[in-house]
């Protein structure tokens, strides 16, 4: 089985149904993360890693906002109770500084890195905008949205780039959907690979609000 992109665009937030910014949370982000921002995550032994795309029930915590920093160590930098960011700061750095064994070089513009994930939690009332796709389109899949596929529980998959589709090979309910549809993109319509509205559904989201 193979789907249709080898690459797909990043899954977004698109709208609140309450018309206001969506929820966000930053957490520590676990050692050796590379995901790409738009990537579905999990919280696990209390930090945040990508999702393991089979955990279904209560899988996931929401979409990351930002790239992965590939720390260390888990929370690497992260802010203490009554403390600030701490080293390593960013995960970009060069070289080594002259008797400074613990020193780096930080060039210019390089991304700051906090130790944590910041994350467009999987609320209810947040829709994301996900680009559609089918894992077995060579078979026969549509990787088409349509109409009917408004109020249809499908699931995600990563594509060969690290980028997640709404996947409309999996629909069985409870073993690999995670997401509701809830409208059509405008803008990409009812043709191959376009864009669905989705938000996740109760089942799947591991996002709570007293964290």
């Amino acid at each position: 089985m193979s789907a249709n992109l080898t690459n797909h665009d990043e899954i977004t937030v698109v709208q609140t149904t309450t018309n206001t910014t969506e929820m966000t949370v930053s957490i520590n982000e676990k050692a050796s993360q590379t995901f790409k921002k738009g990537t579905p995550v999990m919280l696990a032994a209390g930090v945040v890693q990508e999702w393991d795309g089979t955990t279904v029930a209560k899988g996931i915590y929401g979409i990351a906002d930002i790239d992965a920093s590939n720390l260390a160590t888990d929370g690497a930098g992260a802010p203490g109770p009554f403390t600030g960011v701490g080293f390593p700061g960013t995960s970009t750095t060069f070289g080594s500084v002259p008797f400074e064994a613990s020193a780096v070089n930080i060039p210019r513009g390089a991304p700051f890195s906090t130790g944590q994930t910041l994350i467009a939690a999987a609320t209810q009332e947040t829709i994301f905008r996900g680009q559609v796709d089918n894992n077995n389109f060579s078979g026969g899949g549509s990787a088409t949205p349509l109409q009917s596929d408004i109020g249809v529980q499908y699931g995600l998959t990563k594509d060969a780039n690290g980028h997640w589709y709404v996947d409309k090979n999996k629909t069985t309910i409870g073993t690999n959907t995670v997401l509701i549809v809830v409208g059509i993109d405008p803008i990409t319509g009812s043709v191959v690979n376009g864009d669905v509205y989705f938000k996740f559904s109760g089942a799947a989201s591991q996002y709570n609000p007293t964290l």
